[in-house]
């Protein structure tokens, strides 16, 4: 952008007539300059002010936007200065400055503490700032502050209302929350989204009825607006569940999406089948599907997983992500690129486990990246999704005559729709004394989530407790308001509260070994207990259920069936009860069934998984599309070699030169297991066209084209769409030795616990021939990761070279890759990812150059030197705040003092091309903050971001 225009070409309405010109015309950059020269002289219009910057922002010039703000502010005296504080706040969200954004929100709240719309931003702001109980507060005085006489006043308290509800339901504070969302409706009862949390939180309370009628909203009207997953235990009939999936996929997601995957399919020698879950961690899918991952037989299947899973940590997580084939993290993409990701695989099955649960991603579905699609486990009804064709199911848990309220196609296993682990660990079972359980009662439990109870299924059971005289009833209850609303329904039942007793959450074994105290499992209807009752089967406890009309309510037959215990499948409301009352009167009953249960558990076609993955493997077969031809994949003169997969990574731009020097590198290695994946975000198709030849002729190359993606996420695009276990970032103004992958893969084969392997690397003149450089070390050298960590900080340098030089771990590269301690770094890429590798492993550093890299162009402004220089402050900050490679804090303090001394003196000395490029102050204003606020305060200030 060009400087400000003088004070002569701006003062007066002279420049406020000329800018007037520039934004009616669409003359951008001169209404931009002009704007600036009349927010310094303090003459600035507000709403000319906000035309400006909204231009910039839109135009993708956030930065210079804010730059305005800022001088407006600094410069001008007006009554509405809290309102370019407040939009000023906005902008600093947006570019993820989110201690500036803060303090502009409270600037503008100190000029106006009655500005409700700030304190509702700020709210948000500092629930992402994980401060629950500020926001909480934040949002408390907004609705406090809202005048209720104002036009919007609201819909300004009703968003304050929404906000604390939608917080207080996260914290499981759900009797706060559904008091908010009540005054909500009472304001406005036209509010489905509302009304479906609002019955929810009903349901987990058990606040009955979950329907009541509220604001003038009938019981059908709430219906009508509940959720899929919440009206499956509202209503057992599959017509409503049905239509109330189909409401939320007609409101939410995705429609006519080109499809990506050809509807004929692939040509592969194995079957691809691909899970699609968020739930790869400990949780009830990955509870069901750890063992079926470890046994698919790989001589027919290659199974990949497309995981946004939260890395919890847990040993359950650890065994899913090892028994996959290739376990892909889609958590960074979007929809579309997630299904361009699954796409690329060439998926022949995905498999769906979400449904219409909690974090479910049906638009990468609408995208159809497979020819063949199908739901299975999250959801147990149908997800009135067009693009999903098959549902899993067996002919109880879903009857032939039940499958018209299903837009899927039922593919029936022969003997169970659900698989189990057999692997699952039970503890040693607890007293009943330390279960809080009297010694001699018979105990019935239901474990069940609270939202499945309803009023029916409750009446039943304390029908049951008072034929049952010396019986108590053991229910598992996640919050006091759900204990207080059962205990109440008991007493009114006629039922003392002392023989109700609640069990709370425990750790995996722990709560396998507690269903064994217990006598008989008590099922809901309609939504029966799935995991849980092969829980209670798997631990050896008899389950009784009662079978509905609708898949939900038809889990536990299913399971008891194929548990060799159909006698215990009851099929009305006083079958039930008679069964339960019986059993509880009938010792010698109750104990030949749990026998049976026991002698037969392993060879009972419930956990006899591998029959159950033969099943599906042949329900599979039967629906695929494409052929399976051996050899497909390769060729037979081209067998796949033996070690693992290298993905050489290839991100392109605009500015990229072109990429087939460096590609023919990477394809001349004499380390044949690679894959190359391309990704070009260049506006034009010239990268395309260079690259066809080399992409009609090898199979090896992946390329993908999104234009518009920025260089950071253009290359985390390339991470996201690789399947190797290592991986070696490479630039078009790079090159690799052709025996570079050999060489390093030998270094980890030898040495596995090291981090990285990287190479001394030349340079590259502008004809492409190398430029020899000394290496760092004279030998080949294993190097701790401390002390390397130390020197590159202390000599704010990278003497392991840029990412091309290395060869990493896929493991290690989602979370290190262009950042350290979770902060993106763009012009120090590099040096953060050698960074984040180093605390606790070592690298080998190889002396002969095994690859060359083109120096970059000379630029005329201070850009890149400034970027250069904040990041190598930002990293020296953050390894401080963590206490990493710099122990001594004397010799900190004064290595920061200099380097805070010499940033300084650099911006002097080159402010006037700074100062012409429009470099953004806030930056160098934050950066300096932060090092003078560790400089001189004893405690460290909490991360921020630049």
């Amino acid at each position: 952008m060009t400087p400000p225009a003088s004070a002569a070409a701006t003062e007066g309405p002279l420049g406020l007539a000329e800018l007037g010109r520039a934004l009616a015309e669409g003359r951008q950059a001169q209404a931009a300059t002009l704007a600036f020269g009349l927010a310094a002289d303090g003459a600035l219009p507000l709403p000319e002010l906000f035309g400006v910057a909204a231009q910039l922002g839109a135009s993708g010039q956030p930065a210079q936007a804010i730059a305005l703000y800022r001088s407006w502010i600094a410069h001008t005296v007006s009554p509405l200065v809290h309102a370019a504080w407040f939009n000023l706040a906005v902008l600093l969200v947006q570019t993820e400055d989110l201690a500036g954004a803060e303090d502009a929100y409270r600037s503008a709240l100190t000029l106006r503490p009655d500005f409700a719309e700030a304190r509702l931003n700020l709210g948000t702001l500092q629930e992402r700032l994980q401060q629950q109980e500020l926001a909480l507060d934040s949002w408390r005085t907004a609705l406090q502050l809202v005048d209720p006489a104002r036009p919007d006043g609201n819909a300004l308290r009703i968003q304050a209302l929404n906000n604390l509800g939608r917080l207080l339901e996260i914290l499981d504070r759900y009797g706060e929350a559904e008091a908010m969302l009540t005054l909500s409706l009472e304001l406005n009862p036209q509010q489905p989204s509302v009304i479906t949390h609002w019955v929810h939180l009903r349901q987990k309370q058990c606040r009955w009825p979950a329907l009541q009628p509220i604001a003038g909203l009938s019981a059908d009207d709430l219906l009508g607006a509940t959720s899929a997953l919440a009206t499956l235990s509202a209503c057992g009939d599959p017509a409503v569940q049905l239509a109330a999936a189909r409401r939320f996929v007609q409101e939410k997601v995705l429609h006519n999406a080109a499809p990506l995957a050809p509807a004929a399919g692939y040509v592969h020698p194995r079957l691809r089948i691909g899970y699609l879950s968020s739930d790869l961690c400990s949780h009830a899918v990955s509870i069901l599907t750890a063992e079926l991952f470890e046994l698919h037989d790989r001589q027919l299947v290659e199974v990949f997983a497309f995981s946004w899973s939260r890395e919890d940590g847990s040993p359950l997580r650890a065994r899913v992500v090892n028994a996959m084939d290739h376990y892909v993290r889609i958590g960074g993409l979007t929809d579309e690129q997630a299904a361009e990701l699954i796409r690329s695989h060439e998926i022949d099955i995905l498999v769906d486990l979400h449904g219409l649960t909690l974090g479910a991603r049906p638009d990468i579905l609408s995208y159809r990246p497979a020819p063949v699609q199908m739901t299975w486990l999250g959801y147990p009804g149908s997800t009135g999704l067009p693009e999903i064709d098959y549902v899993i199911a067996d002919e109880f848990v879903l009857p032939p005559e039940l499958a018209p309220h299903f837009s899927e196609k039922p593919l029936y296993l022969p003997r169970c729709f659900q698989i189990n682990d057999r692997q699952r660990a039970i503890g040693v079972a607890p007293t009943r004394a330390e279960c809080g359980l009297p010694e001699d009662a018979f105990v019935f439990c239901s474990f069940n989530n609270n939202h499945k109870f309803t009023p029916k299924d409750f009446a039943l059971w304390m029908r049951i407790l008072r034929r049952v005289p010396n019986a108590v009833l053991w229910l598992l209850a996640d919050g006091e308001e759900a204990k207080r609303n059962l205990t109440q329904e008991a007493v009114k039942a006629g039922i003392g509260p002392g023989r109700l007793f609640f069990a709370g959450r425990v750790a995996p074994a722990q709560y396998l070994a507690r269903f064994r105290v217990a006598d008989l499992f008590l099922d809901t209807l309609p939504f029966n207990a799935g995991t849980t009752a092969s829980d209670a089967l798997w631990a050896g406890l008899p389950l009784l259920t009662q079978a509905g009309r609708c898949f939900a309510g038809r889990m536990a037959g299913s399971l008891l069936r194929a548990a060799g215990l159909p006698e215990l499948v009851t099929f009305s409301e006083e079958e039930y009860e008679e069964h339960a009352v019986a059993l509880a009167q009938s010792p010698p009953e109750l104990a030949a069934l749990r026998q049976r249960l026991a002698e037969n558990r392993l060879e009972s076609d419930l956990f006899n998984s591998p029959q159950f993955v033969r099943d599906l493997e042949a329900a599979y077969l039967r629906v695929a599309r494409g052929e399976l031809r051996a050899g497909a994949d390769a060729g037979a003169a081209d067998p796949r070699p033996a070690g693992p997969l290298v993905s050489i990574l290839l991100p392109l731009d605009e500015t990229s030169p072109s990429p087939l020097a460096a590609l023919d590198s990477a394809l001349a290695q004499t380390y044949t297991h690679i894959e190359v994946v391309i990704a070009d975000s260049s506006a034009d198709a010239r990268h395309e066209a260079v690259l066809a030849p080399r992409l009609q002729a090898d199979a090896r190359i992946k390329y993908r084209r999104k234009p518009g993606v920025d260089t950071a996420d253009n290359l985390q695009r390339c991470l996201a769409l690789c399947c190797g276990q290592f991986v070696n970032v490479l630039s078009a103004d790079s090159r690799l030795h052709p025996h570079k992958l050999l060489r390093m893969l030998a270094c980890f084969a030898d040495n596995p616990d090291i981090a990285l392997v990287t190479s001394s690397q030349d340079g590259l003149d502008a004809a492409g021939l190398s430029l020899p450089a000394a290496p760092l070390l004279p030998v080949d050298t294993l190097v701790t990761g401390p002390s390397m960590g130390q020197l590159m900080l202390n000599s704010q340098s990278n003497p392991l070279g840029s990412l091309s030089a290395a060869l990493l771990r896929r493991a290690d590269a989602d979370a290190t890759l262009g950042r350290f301690e979770g902060r993106r770094y763009g012009a120090l890429e590099a040096a953060a990812t050698w960074l984040a590798l180093l605390p606790q492993r070592g690298c080998i550093y190889l002396h002969e150059a095994l690859s060359a890299q083109a120096a970059p162009a000379p630029r005329a402004d201070q850009l890149p030197a400034m970027d250069a220089a904040i990041e190598w402050l930002q990293l020296l900050l953050d390894a401080h705040r963590k206490q990493l490679f710099l122990h001594d804090g004397a010799a900190f303090h004064a290595l920061l003092a200099a380097r805070l001394a010499a940033f300084s003196s650099y911006t002097a000395e080159h402010y006037l091309a700074l100062r012409a490029a429009r470099y953004p102050v806030e930056r160098i204003q934050q950066i300096l903050r932060l090092g003078y606020q560790t400089l001189l305060l004893d405690d460290i200030p909490a991360p921020q971001t630049i």
